[in-house]
């Protein structure tokens, strides 16, 4: 469970190549992801066919959206990411715990979009794929590990089904 005063601990342990292309793969896929007509927002287009409620909805997503990709980014950026336990707020934590769902289905629906859920889940042949397809991978695997992390000290109960 949460430390108490509401924190928990950021406990991944990256070298400092590993951590500088997490962080790089995580900011070049939220400016993409962020981009308009981008898949979710055609997807929002189509969805919604007021366009005064899609617009406040687009800027109420954008803002929480905007707050996540802070939070994420806060973290791959903490001078102690990566080497040693950072303290982190339980909002803070949801949030990054989001943003990072967020990115891993940009990763999917992109850079991964030719493997299968089988093969991200860890079943494929790393070295065989291309360069872009690693990188992407490796940043995919490893923020699935910093959310199956976070939610096990938010709540183990919920982590139990992953």
């Amino acid at each position: 469970m949460s430390e108490p005063g509401g924190s928990i601990r950021v406990r991944l342990r990256l070298s400092p190549p590993v951590r500088e292309l997490l962080r790089g793969l995580v900011e070049r896929v939220q400016s993409a992801a962020e981009a308009p007509g981008s898949s979710a927002d055609r997807g929002f287009a189509q969805s919604l066919p007021d366009p005064e409620l899609l617009a406040a909805l687009r800027a109420s997503l954008r803002a929480s959206g905007e707050q996540d990709a802070e939070a994420l980014l806060a973290v791959l950026k903490a001078p102690g990411f990566g080497t040693s336990d950072l303290p982190l707020e339980l909002d803070a934590a949801e949030a990054v715990m989001r943003e990072s769902v967020r990115v891993r289905l940009h990763l999917h629906e992109t850079v991964l979009r030719d493997l299968s859920v089988e093969e991200l889940g860890g079943g494929l042949r790393f070295f065989r794929l291309p360069l872009s397809e690693q990188q992407g991978y490796a940043c995919y695997r490893l923020l699935a590990h910093l959310e199956e992390d976070l939610l096990q000290q938010l709540d183990p109960r919920l982590a139990e089904g992953i």
